[in-house]
């Protein structure tokens, strides 16, 4: 299990709290930190086998250098600001376990919705994965993803992508070509909105449309997004407060 962090200090407790409540539990947990200037690591310490510094800015490179150090089979993706549900990473692993697979992926909610809008965050979810699947996209985020560790590394990983957007969606196509990509709908995670809220709910579907055509029509003319310096930022302007 790989959480790449910048500057997360007040998500990551409760996030690597829920990974380790998990009922699955013979797992390694890397923790690689891309430079925080918080408490991020010190958190870190509380809950991970293992943290990892990695110097090149940017989540693609911290996850693949957790993915190099991880020593299992399976490697699989978390998000610092996510919550995970007790049988998240249970359902993961009897998803790869299965023949011929490589990769599978879940749905998402968001973590500060309640109740029953969740829910239908998630089903929400489905439905769209479902159709994005039969345009030729599997609507995967590197928040809930898992892999097999030789077919990640057979396809060259995230390096080869790290000047395009929507990575996690290019990564899995590639991975498509070696076996199958599961989606499976009980792997439910709860990320943060704030990044599609970042301007306004309109704005971010939108945006979320735009990075989506990119990949779809092959067009490959989005570069890579500026989300990790924002956290960076983000990170200073906590520290000025």
């Amino acid at each position: 299990m790989v959480v790449p962090v910048l500057n997360e200090e007040s998500f990551l407790a409760e996030t690597l709290a829920s990974l380790r409540n998990q009922t699955f539990t013979d797992f390694e947990l890397v923790v690689v930190d891309n430079g925080s200037t918080d408490r991020s690591p010190e958190i870190a310490k509380e809950f991970a086998d293992k943290i990892v510094f990695e110097p090149r800015r940017g989540a693609l490179h911290a996850m693949h250098r957790g993915f190099s150090e991880a020593t299992g089979e399976l490697i699989a993706c978390a998000d610092a600001d996510t919550i995970y549900q007790p049988r998240w990473l249970a359902r993961l692993v009897k998803s790869l376990d299965k023949a011929g697979v490589v990769a599978v992926y879940g749905p998402m909610g968001f973590r500060e919705s309640k109740g029953r809008v969740q829910f239908l965050q998630a089903v929400g979810y489905c439905a769209l994965a479902g159709l994005s699947r039969l345009c030729g996209v599997r609507l995967a985020g590197a928040a809930n993803l898992g892999m097999r560790k030789d077919a990640y590394f057979a396809v060259g990983g995230y390096p080869p992508l790290v000047e395009r957007a929507s990575p996690d969606f290019r990564l899995v196509l590639r991975m498509a070509r070696m076996g199958r990509v599961r989606f499976a709908s009980c792997m439910v995670c709860y990320t943060s909105n704030r990044r599609f809220i970042r301007v306004n709910p309109l704005w971010g579907s939108i945006e979320a449309l735009r990075y989506w055509l990119d990949v779809a029509t092959r067009r490959d003319r989005i570069p890579g997004d500026s989300y990790w310096a924002e956290r960076e930022a983000g990170g200073r302007a906590s520290q000025q407060r």
